[in-house]
């Protein structure tokens, strides 16, 4: 099984791996404060080139793979979303760490950007279990992966440490391989057929 990164076209965005020549784009769409109000980091305005430099670091060493968002009606870049937790041997992983910049919030663009991933961890990896968390106060990405079928397996208690120091819970949710034919109907029904 390998985990080898290569860009993913979808019909509204491509997912690119990160690179050092996304910054500025990054840079730009992460710089609105209230995309981090529920994330355990942010990277907005000085907080932007920790987090980047993190981002790469992490995925030079595979301890977490970060794609970048690329809408494809006018090449922007639109935010990042990466895989970690990958472990082999047991055939799982999580994808997290999901943003977008606001000016694309409750468009197709957050929901293809899982539909590609989830595609390549089942259909080109062979994962079986791709678990997804959220601050279960976020009840836009809560309800997401609720009505795309995602099972919730219930509440970390006191799982993170937000970035201003808060404790916060996690809600998780996961798909295992069986399940993904009917999520990826669900998807593909939710993206492209309305």
């Amino acid at each position: 099984m390998k985990t080898q990164l290569t860009t993913l076209i979808g019909q509204y965005i491509q997912l690119e791996p990160i690179a050092l020549h996304h910054a500025d784009g990054l840079r730009r769409a992460a710089n609105f404060e209230n995309i981090w109000a529920y994330m355990p980091h942010q990277a907005h305005e000085r907080f932007f080139a920790a987090w980047f430099d993190d981002c790469l670091a992490q995925h030079v060493t595979g301890k977490k793979l970060t794609y970048v968002i690329r809408q494809l009606t006018d090449q922007t870049i639109v935010g990042s979303r990466s895989y970690y937790d990958i472990d082999l041997q047991s055939k799982r992983l999580e994808i997290g760490y999901g943003w977008l910049t606001p000016t694309v919030w409750g468009t197709q663009l957050n929901h293809e950007s899982l539909l590609l991933l989830f595609q390549q961890a089942f259909e080109q990896w062979h994962f079986n279990r791709i678990q997804i968390g959220c601050d279960p106060r976020n009840m836009r990405s809560y309800n997401t992966l609720k009505k795309l079928g995602a099972k919730a397996e219930g509440i970390l208690r006191q799982h993170m440490i937000h970035h201003h120091g808060e404790i916060t819970d996690t809600a998780l949710f996961s798909i295992l391989a069986h399940e993904w034919p009917a999520v990826k109907t669900t998807f593909i029904q939710r993206l492209y057929q309305k």
